[in-house]
């Protein structure tokens, strides 16, 4: 056996460099080694929302390739396409811009599965009458970008074809892989037979006006959706935005969304978080619906009509404003195989319901916990409509640590207020209901308001708390005409015609006077 005389000097010089390559790799940023991290990447497992090229849409396109598309035809310049039985093909990573028409076609990304490629669509009108118009078969992510003024529609009819319904393309615009949507002009999607957008992985819209229209769902997705900076309306047959996946989120950072649904505006199997942004909602059943949690952090949240507002076990309102018109209950905590609860720090929550029947405006099977924020609850007396109903039946507590409460509704089934609420409350009783437009008011013995509401729905009992208000100390609490002089002796104080509630059903031994019973005290507090 013979052995090249250079050999062992070889293996001397791939030891020493694979030794010098592990030390680099293993120190390279202490070394001053500028690590690459591809954020866009599949395997990437960072916490980053939107990514540099997700934002980025100006990208030069001086060296794109341009397609021009001619009906039943396209002009293509460049490599890295080729047009195909009807269908434009994108099989190259790289940068495309795209104008003109295609009538009963599909422009059809599928490239390696490690390419990234870049679209600009400068007034693209593609229709497609049994399948999607626009589909990503295969690519690391593909980015959209919506050129500065231009106008583009892709469209899907009513029918699907065998092709359609074997590939499990359910949308007029389809993705197997990540697909971002960016830029400043406006994109028109129709889904004449199904979803507007159906996707298997992340979608992301960073830009530009947006407007989907679905015989099904808007948009659905997979595994999560994030917004921000786009004008985003939605009108749906079924749900609004949906993302099916167990670890799947929506995520809206910023923009303005308009969602009309006949079923949820919003439903997810994950956790949906409003950091800002404005949202209009319509729907037919729940406004947003989660089977984790929703939590609002910022923004304003406008409901005009829904069965509910909010639904999911666990439910945060910590910032924004947020108001909600609903038929049902406002925001509804439930649960079962973790306990339920509300919890409100911050920002502002309104609750108006003018029609209810056995409906709560802030209703958890677990907790209700307010330590900060203003909380403003109106639902119409009668039945057993309460403003506030926690889960005391099964140790749920109401609790207010911190916060401007005034919660105003029936006295059939009402909660107590928590003694273990760190925050004084008042808790009142009425002889009889008081009128839509009633105006409610707190003020300590100077006369000085500390919280006050012109309540828009019939009520029979009302919550008030603020922090100004101390234990032992005389506040005066007036409801319409009628003024009280209450003098906190606990912390969650009841006053008034005790005899009309009832705690889980049960009736309320004893009494006390109707409120209004006692003397009328002036504005400034002074006995007469």
């Amino acid at each position: 056996m013979s052995t090249h005389p250079g050999f062992d000097k070889i293996c001397v010089v791939v030891l020493l460099l694979t030794l010098v390559l592990t030390v680099l790799f293993m120190n390279g940023e202490r070394l001053g080694i500028e690590v690459i991290i591809d954020e866009d990447a599949e395997n990437h497992s960072g916490s980053v929302y939107f990514t540099a090229n997700d934002m980025d849409g100006e990208w030069d396109s001086s060296s794109a390739n341009v397609i021009t598309l001619e009906g039943s035809s396209a002009r293509i310049s460049g490599k890295g396409a080729y047009f195909y039985d009807g269908n434009l093909v994108i099989s190259n990573a790289g940068k495309y811009v795209l104008s003109g028409q295609l009538e009963d076609g599909c422009i059809v990304v599928d490239a390696h599965r490690s390419s990234k490629v870049w679209l600009l669509l400068d007034g693209v009108e593609v229709s497609n009458d049994d399948d999607s118009c626009f589909r990503v078969e295969q690519a690391e992510k593909v980015f959209v970008t919506l050129a500065e003024g231009s106008e583009n529609r892709l469209a899907s009819g009513e029918d699907a074809s065998a092709e359609a319904l074997a590939g499990k393309r359910g949308g007029a615009v389809f993705a197997r892989d990540d697909l971002t949507i960016n830029g400043s002009g406006s994109l028109a999607i129709s889904g004449g037979y199904k979803h507007g957008i159906d996707a298997n992985d992340d979608v992301v819209f960073a830009g530009g006006s947006i407007s989907i229209t679905a015989a099904r769902d808007a948009v659905h997705v997979k595994e999560s959706l994030r917004i921000r900076e786009t004008d985003l309306t939605v009108e749906a047959e079924d749900d609004g935005l949906v993302v099916k996946n167990v670890d799947g989120y929506l995520y809206i950072e910023s923009g303005s969304l308009n969602l009309t649904a006949e079923d949820d505006a919003v439903y997810t199997t994950g956790k949906v978080t409003v950091a800002g942004g404005d949202l209009t909602i319509s729907a037919g059943d729940d406004a947003i619906h989660s089977d984790a949690e929703i939590a609002v952090e910022g923004g304003t949240v406008f409901v005009g009509e829904c069965y509910e507002g909010m639904e999911a076990p666990v439910i945060r309102i910590a910032g924004g404003e947020t108001v909600i018109y609903p038929k049902d209950d406002g925001l509804n905590a439930n649960g079962i195989t973790e306990k339920p609860f509300i919890a409100i720090s911050g920002g502002s929550l309104t609750v108006i319901n003018r029609a209810a029947r056995d409906a709560d405006g802030l209703d958890s099977n677990g907790d209700i916990l307010i330590s900060g924020g203003t909380v403003r609850v109106s639902i119409v007396d009668g039945g057993t409509n309460n403003a506030l109903d926690c889960g005391s039946e099964s140790g749920g507590v109401c609790e207010i640590t911190g916060g401007s409460v005034i919660a105003c509704g029936g006295s059939g089934m009402t909660e107590k207020i928590s003694a273990s609420s760190t925050q004084c409350s008042v808790f009142c009783y009425l002889d009889e209901s008081a009128a839509a437009g009633t105006a409610v008011r707190l003020q300590d013995r100077d006369g000085n308001t500390l919280a006050e509401w012109e309540v828009p729905c019939s009520f029979s009992s009302v919550v008030i708390s603020c922090p100004e208000m101390t234990l032992g100390e005389t506040y005066l609490l007036t409801i319409g005409e009628n003024t009280e002089e209450v003098t906190l002796e606990e912390v969650a104080m009841s006053v008034g015609n005790t005899q009309r509630m009832m705690f889980g059903g049960m009736g309320w031994p004893g009494g006390g006077p109707g409120f209004g019973e006692r003397q009328k005290l002036p504005l400034d507090g002074e006995k007469p």
